[in-house]
């Protein structure tokens, strides 16, 4: 495509997002496509003052959608619209649709954790009719997706999750080595402390209380919680391995701890998942364990703690697909490539 320099013709994208804060600090990855033929206005979510990553509830309140609402109609005009996560894409795509407006409509980042039933499911059909493509994170996703929404597969995407590059500040602890264990969704800590308590192996657990009530903790397992994500990177960075354990194979979850660490040059063993196989490649890029055996995980666990040349070789394979595929400017090459397929389509 020839690319077009002239800023004032140039078409212009709104992208909302509940992160953004306007501010000059304000990124996505429409910041990474070089000499972009497209003007993006990022539309930050109305009294930001508090942090999205700290929900404290799964359900999305009354005036949590007012807030999505009144970003989604700051949107306007634009040529085309952009949302972050499926409830902005909900409040985006009805308002598109009583606007009666013809403009491309991309749902980015349309990770449903619940599948509802019934009256749901039916409004959600309803006024998702009108997004023109959604972009998935998980292959897995996208026949889930497409069921639920009565929409065809070829409206839905997969682009994989991207991370920028993490800095390194810690190095290995060898004198006192550990396995490190982080997050708290869809997380199985029940079969984590079982092969835990198999090896015998020092292990470090970051995750919310919520997702440890009523287990054991081991003697050989620590447990923190409530650090910053620089924290959280420390001990990452610190550990010999990360391990992922993931309860419900059957949801896209987990793909931020296993990408963060292969960004910091750590191994990595997960539950194989909708959320993990797109990104760990068994026995090249990590190890993939099937969910709820604790034999089976401590199995692994004891092959990488003792195989050093292996746990090089993870992380060696694992950051260089990250920087080929799970980069910022990857996506924003997906993100280029999708655009100009829905300015052909209109």
């Amino acid at each position: 495509m020839q690319l077009n320099t002239d800023q004032e013709s140039r078409p212009t994208w709104s992208v909302v997002a509940p992160f953004f804060r306007g501010t000059s600090g304000d990124r996505w990855i429409d910041d990474f496509i070089p000499n972009s033929p497209w003007e993006f206005r990022k539309v930050p979510l109305s009294a930001a003052g508090d942090d999205w990553h700290l929900r404290s509830k799964r359900a999305t309140s009354v005036s949590k959608w007012l807030r999505y609402w009144d970003q989604s109609r700051r949107a306007f005009p634009a040529w085309g619209l952009i949302t972050n996560f499926p409830q902005a894409a909900l409040a985006m795509a009805v308002q598109k649709t009583l606007r009666r407006l013809d403009v491309p409509l991309l749902a980015w980042c349309f990770n449903l954790g619940q599948y509802p039933h019934g009256l749901k499911r039916l409004g959600a059909r309803i006024a998702l009719k009108s997004v023109d493509r959604f972009v998935v994170h998980s292959t897995g996703e996208i026949g889930r997706i497409s069921e639920f929404l009565d929409v065809p597969p070829n409206r839905i995407e997969f682009v994989p999750l991207q991370r920028a590059p993490i800095a390194i500040e810690a190095s290995e602890e060898t004198k006192c080595p550990f396995v490190a264990a982080m997050g708290s969704a869809n997380r199985d800590y029940a079969t984590f402390f079982k092969a835990a308590d198999i090896t015998g192996l020092p292990c470090k657990v970051v995750a919310s209380p919520r997702s440890l009530d009523g287990l054991r903790v081991p003697s050989n397992v620590a447990v923190e919680h409530g650090l910053s994500a620089a924290q959280c990177h420390r001990v990452v960075q610190q550990s010999r391995f990360s391990v992922v354990p993931l309860l419900d194979p059957n949801i896209a979850s987990g793909q931020v701890t296993v990408i963060e660490s292969m960004r910091m040059n750590r191994p990595v063993i997960a539950t194989r998942s909708m959320g993990t196989t797109d990104y760990i490649r068994d026995s090249e890029t990590g190890t993939l364990v099937p969910p709820r055996e604790p034999e089976a995980l401590a199995a692994a666990m004891l092959q990488l703690w003792d195989d050093a040349s292996l746990r090089q070789r993870y992380a060696r394979n694992a950051a260089e697909f990250a920087e080929e595929s799970l980069s910022d400017p990857a996506a924003a090459r997906a993100l280029a490539r999708i655009i100009l397929e829905l300015e052909r389509e209109r």
